[in-house]
Order: structure tokens, then sequence, then C-alpha cells
């Protein structure tokens, strides 16, 4: 029942945030912040494709077409966090206002990227070992900080991988090497790393997953 209780707290943070930009509209008549709504929907993918992933766990084509979904879109999850970057006063509404409502997405987007992280660990300990279930947790936020980073600065969107393959690696590859990528993606996913060492204090939530 756990993992059903932390679905229904992620439900109602997204409630909340959505409740947040509906005031937000209904006072000052602005659509400034209606791109969250968006992003708040691709931050919950991950989510998705982590229970896909758990519940054809024993099928393994399946399984791993819904992993690597997962992957693909795990980045939208911590993108929400760099919305941050849009705060500015927009009078009528007060700037601890807009400071909230963007706080409420970012940490939900945290949320979210941890608890699907969660699941796709459970289950890649569950084939192959909990070594190798940290070593995918690594790798995973590796990739995720490099995946913000393409996201924020580079402006590719996870979908582009299927429509623009080609431009959007050598785009990538031609940025790699530069030391504003490998600093921001760094410190991106240590900052994730340390929230999911945090998260990860109890083990009783992640086995609860598997129950």
């Amino acid at each position: 029942m756990q993992k059903y209780s932390v679905l229904f707290t992620l439900i109602l943070i997204t409630l909340f945030a959505l409740g947040m930009i509906g005031i937000r509209f209904v006072y000052s008549k602005q659509l400034l912040y209606a791109f969250l709504l968006w992003n708040l929907f691709l931050a919950w993918l991950p989510v998705a494709f982590a229970f896909l992933a758990l519940r054809t766990h024993k099928r393994p084509l399946p399984t791993l077409a819904a992993s690597f979904m997962w992957l693909l879109f795990f980045p939208n999850a911590p993108y929400l966090v760099t919305d941050l970057i849009h705060l500015h006063a927009y009078p009528p509404v007060p700037l601890w206002y807009d400071l909230i409502l963007l706080f409420t997405f970012a940490v939900l987007g945290l949320f979210l990227g941890l608890v699907s992280l969660y699941m796709m660990h459970g289950l890649i300990d569950g084939y192959f070992g909990r070594l190798s279930g940290w070593l995918f947790v690594l790798a995973a936020l590796g990739a995720g900080g490099l995946g913000v980073f393409i996201g924020r600065f580079l402006r590719w969107n996870s979908w582009d991988l299927f429509t623009q393959p080609l431009t959007i690696v050598n785009d990538i590859l031609a940025n790699l090497s530069e030391p504003r990528t490998l600093v921001i993606s760094g410190l991106l996913a240590l900052l994730l790393l340390f929230a999911y060492l945090i998260f990860t204090i109890d083990p009783r939530l992640t086995k609860s997953f598997f129950r």
C-alpha cells in the first residue's frame, strides 16, 4: 500500500501546482507560466514508463522498451528544477507567489524523477543484483544531468531523438568537450545523487513497490 501512498501524494502535489496556475490565471489573466503544464506532463512520463517496466518485468522485450523510454524521458522530471530561471516580477501577481509556484513545480519534478528512478533501481537490482543496481543509478543520474543540460541549453526535446537523431547526436558531441557542458551536467548529476541518497535512507519504501 505504501507505493500507492507515494503516488497519491504526488497526485496531491500535482493538483496543488495546477491550482496555483489556475489561481494565477484568474487573478492576472496572464498565461506566462502555461508552459509549466506541458513540462509537468513530460515529468510524469518517467513514472508511467517505470510502472510499465515493472508490470512487464517477466517479458524482456516490453520491459526493455519501457526502460529505454524511461531513460529517454527521465531528464524531463528534474528539468522542472531549472524552470526557476523564469522567476521575474510580473505585476499584478506578487513575486513571492510566483516563487512558490515555480518552487512547487521544481520540487514536484524532482520527486517524480526520484520515484521513477527508485522503481527502475529495484527492477535492475532484481535482475542483476545490488551492485548492478547502484551502477545503473549512477549511470542514469549522469545521463539525467546531461539530459537536463541538453534540454535547457541546447534546446532539444526527448522526442527529437526519433525525428532528428543525427542532428541531435552531432550537436551533443560538439558540445560534450565544452567546460560548461561538463560542469553543469556534473553539478546537476551530483544534486540528483544527493537527493536520491536522502530518498533511499528508508529501504522499506523501495521494497514496497515490489510487494
